[in-house]
């Protein structure tokens, strides 16, 4: 059966059950299809599920199979009704099947890594969240899946994607698994920027699995969970973001309008990450004073000049990161 003949079949009222068959088996051949492609590229681990390719395959995309009273598949009427179903040729069609059969499969195996390993989740938010803040990435989507490349430069699309054993082989080169996910992150935009051999947009995924392995030197699979380490990592990556993110939006007011120089202001905010780590997550009581942080990377900074030309506006600025990181993190809590 021709696939717009099939998909009328199944939108309408009590389809036949051949047609439903038919069309269960195509899109679990298709979601089979996406799930071997992940298992061959190191982005999905077989033993981390007990279900079988095929059986994870159905078990993917099984709720694009709800009906309604009347027999109809509620989902896939509402996809392709959008898509002036009418009108679109065979070729296209199935080009929209694969890409909601796609889409279906990783986000099923995202809820599903996420159940399993909360950690990977966390690793997952905190990329995102980095993405957002730094822009050092553009997020794509291919296939259905959520992917990252280096902002302003060639994608390479049409090159070999990155494997996980050579992606994981080269941040290991380049990393030593101590660093929050922003510099992580960093690390592996210029890899991605000065490699030429592959494709430079990485699926999500698997920047968070390689990431984790980083982490914690174990396979994505192992139980044993180092909740400390990560929920401190965690906070930095948010603190990183927050400081970046408050001293690109204020940049112009102070360095624009020639109140501090370029070299200075970065300093405020090496001193306010400083500070907002010590404070929230380290909580020392007796934290360096902004004058004494800023001193150490100005060491001809004399505290009266610090009071003349820096106090107001370090504190200024550290109060509204700090007021930012407060309501950040209870997000994480």
């Amino acid at each position: 059966m021709e696939i717009k003949q099939l998909i009328s079949s199944v939108i309408t009222e009590k389809p036949p059950s051949r047609s439903i068959n038919e069309f269960i088996f195509l899109c679990r051949k298709i979601a089979l299809v996406q799930i071997r492609r992940k298992l061959s590229s190191g982005r999905l681990h077989s033993e981390f599920f007990k279900s079988s390719p095929d059986d994870l395959a159905i078990d993917c995309i099984a709720d694009l199979f709800q009906q309604d009273d009347s027999g109809t598949f509620i989902q896939i009427k509402t996809y392709f009704e959008s898509l002036s179903f009418e009108n679109i040729s065979e070729k296209d069609l199935l080009t929209h099947l694969r890409r909601l059969v796609f889409a279906r499969v990783n986000q099923s195996i995202f809820r599903m890594y996420n159940e399993a390993d909360p950690s990977l989740g966390k690793i997952l938010r905190n990329i995102k969240y980095a993405v957002h803040t730094l822009n050092n990435f553009n997020e794509i989507e291919r296939f259905g899946e959520q992917c990252i490349a280096p902002s302003a430069c060639e994608t390479l699309e049409h090159l070999p994607v990155l494997d996980r054993p050579e992606l994981e082989r080269q941040l290991r080169y380049h990393a030593h698994g101590s660093e929050h996910i922003p510099a992580l992150l960093a690390k592996l935009s210029v890899y991605l920027r000065e490699q030429n051999d592959h494709s430079r947009i990485v699926p999500l995924m698997l920047v968070a699995i390689v990431f984790r392995s980083l982490y914690s030197d174990t396979p994505v699979t192992q139980e044993v969970m180092i909740e400390d380490r990560f929920i401190a990592r965690d906070a930095s990556a948010i603190l990183y973001g927050i400081c970046k993110q408050l001293m690109n939006e204020t940049e112009l007011k102070y360095v624009g309008k020639k109140k501090v120089e370029p070299v200075i202001f970065k300093k405020y905010f090496d001193v306010i990450e400083e500070n907002l780590v010590a404070t929230i997550i380290q909580q020392d009581g007796d934290r360096k004073s902004f004058f004494t942080s800023l001193k150490t990377l100005m060491p001809e900074l004399t505290e009266k000049e610090y009071k003349k030309n820096h106090k107001s506006r370090v504190e200024y600025l550290a109060r509204i990161a700090h007021k930012r990181a407060v309501k950040e993190l209870r997000k994480h809590v």
